[in-house]
């Protein structure tokens, strides 16, 4: 699946995640003793989201996740992706995430307005380094701008993509991963 490579491919800690939230999601008591029949159900829950929206949390922990994740797909896993994403909404809102990062202007048909195409979009996202060392205080670099090592993708967005178009999704993720 689209999802398990942009997990697989992510800094994040929590990309070894799923195999846990899958047992849990289907035995919640594993390796745990269970006094209150609530916690039988944050388990639950929790591995059911984990399942769910594991992809989300690592597509975002990409600084460039569209120059990173190029070639890393291939157009029988875009396809996939594309058709699930009828069914699952977790799945449709990241595919709503990646169009809107490669410049589709799919607000147009959200808003019912017509949306001009931006020449040159800039598409930059923040590195996030998520691992805690000992007692490190997170919070520290609130106010600290982030270094830029990476030059920004740039993005033409003069072609509209309309999501409900599977065929165009499917051609403009193909082309811009570059999907064999």
């Amino acid at each position: 699946m689209l999802e398990d490579k942009v997990i697989k491919n992510s800094s994040v800690r929590q990309k070894n995640l799923m195999r846990a939230a899958k047992i849990a999601n289907d035995k919640p008591d594993t390796g745990v003793s269970i006094e209150k029949r609530g916690a039988f159900f944050v388990i639950k829950d929790c591995s059911d989201i984990t399942i769910k929206y594991l992809a989300h949390l690592a597509y975002s922990s990409y600084s460039n996740p569209i120059k990173e994740l190029r070639g890393k797909f291939t157009q029988a896993e875009i396809i996939d992706f594309v058709g699930r994403s009828k069914a699952h909404p977790e799945t449709r809102q990241l595919l709503h995430v990646i169009l809107t990062d490669i410049g589709s202007a799919q607000v147009s048909a959200a808003t019912d307005g017509e949306v001009k195409a931006v020449e040159g979009v800039t598409v930059e996202k923040p590195v996030f380094n998520y691992e805690v060392a000992g007692d490190e205080d997170v919070y520290g670099d609130y106010d600290m701008e982030a270094e830029d090592d990476e030059e920004p993708v740039i993005v033409d967005a003069k072609e509209e993509v309309n999501v409900d178009d599977v065929t165009a999704v499917i051609n403009k993720l193909i082309e811009v991963f570059n999907a064999k």
